[in-house]
């Protein structure tokens, strides 16, 4: 038997967007170091650099500090459900100088915090300039040959609202991980570029200063970081009645046809954002065309026999 959710099940999968708690607030309304206002500096060889002026953080070209901070409690992964956290904040870059031509990263989560917060850095923001403005992108790790996705070039001295969401998917094996950024009203960017697996844990948010006074993360003001984790969601139990046995037909989408085995009022199809992408009522043997979303995991919702039903399916 193919495996039904129960809808307290998909509730569950929808209802991570809403199971958050925010982990860390940070508006940098102090004057002076990083490091001496509950940040920890991890790496660089002068302690001190990263300052903040009492409305934003400040990276400074050619510095070298790199800071982080905690996390009001670890984030624990499961080894068997998705799971999500991310980062806001508000980002302004006011000219062209130290600024990378090809990209570099200067905002991350850790594994842990402190000292020796790991070396995963995951959900990574970039930002690279040109001679008329500043653009940023994401990358969800640094394993393998990377290539960040970034979005539209913005002028200098504008700030971009940005949302960075990371999302680690262990109902599938091998687990996967992905990064989408949100700059302003642009279009959300995804990236899985990155070869590596997710980290176990997620412990804090770090400050990156890189590269030199030519050619690296440049001048960049940071302010409003807010830091959000969700509850683990997806590991839900089979449903076993056999009324609604017959709801999908093909968990695994090749054709961009979605079928069904049964009459089926309200369905709705979500991807892993909690999103409803599609939605129809078809009868038995019908099809829903999903041609035109992307390859990945999605949850399938609807109604056979009056019972609501669930099923994860996976689109090629």
């Amino acid at each position: 038997m193919k495996k039904i959710f129960t809808i307290l099940g998909i509730a569950s999968a929808i209802g991570f967007m809403n199971a958050q708690t925010t982990v860390l607030t940070e508006d940098f309304s102090f004057t002076g170091a990083l490091n001496a206002n509950g940040w920890v500096t991890h790496s660089g060889a002068t302690p001190g650099q990263l300052t903040s002026n009492g409305n934003a953080a400040n990276l400074v070209a050619g510095n070298t500090e790199d800071v982080n901070k905690a996390f009001s409690s670890l984030y624990t992964l499961s080894s068997t459900a998705v799971n999500k956290a991310e980062y806001s904040a508000t980002i302004n870059v006011a000219t062209a100088t130290g600024l990378s031509t090809s990209g570099d990263y200067f905002l991350m989560f850790t594994v842990t915090s402190g000292a020796n917060p790991g070396n995963n850095f995951n959900a990574r923001l970039y930002a690279k300039g040109s001679a008329t403005g500043y653009t940023l992108g994401v990358l969800n790790n640094g394993a393998g040959t990377v290539t960040p996705t970034y979005g539209t070039e913005i002028p200098y001295g504008t700030p971009a609202n940005i949302t960075v969401t990371y999302i680690i998917d262990n109902t599938v094996t091998p687990g996967t991980n992905t990064a989408t950024l949100q700059i302003n009203s642009q279009p959300l960017l995804t990236n899985t570029t990155g070869t590596g697996a997710a980290s176990a844990t997620i412990g804090g948010v770090a400050i990156r200063q890189g590269g030199n006074a030519t050619s690296g993360t440049g001048n960049i003001s940071i302010d409003n970081l807010v830091a959000k984790v969700y509850s683990p969601t997806l590991a839900v139990s089979e449903f076993k009645n056999g009324k609604s046995g017959s709801f999908v037909k093909n968990s695994f989408v090749k054709n961009g046809e979605i079928t069904f085995g049964a009459d089926v009022k309200d369905v709705k199809v979500f991807n892993m954002y909690g999103q409803v992408v599609k939605t129809a009522s078809v009868k038995e043997n019908g099809a829903v065309n999903v041609a035109e979303l992307t390859k990945g995991n999605y949850i399938v919702t609807g109604t056979v026999n009056n019972q609501p039903v669930s099923q994860k399916i996976l689109k090629d």
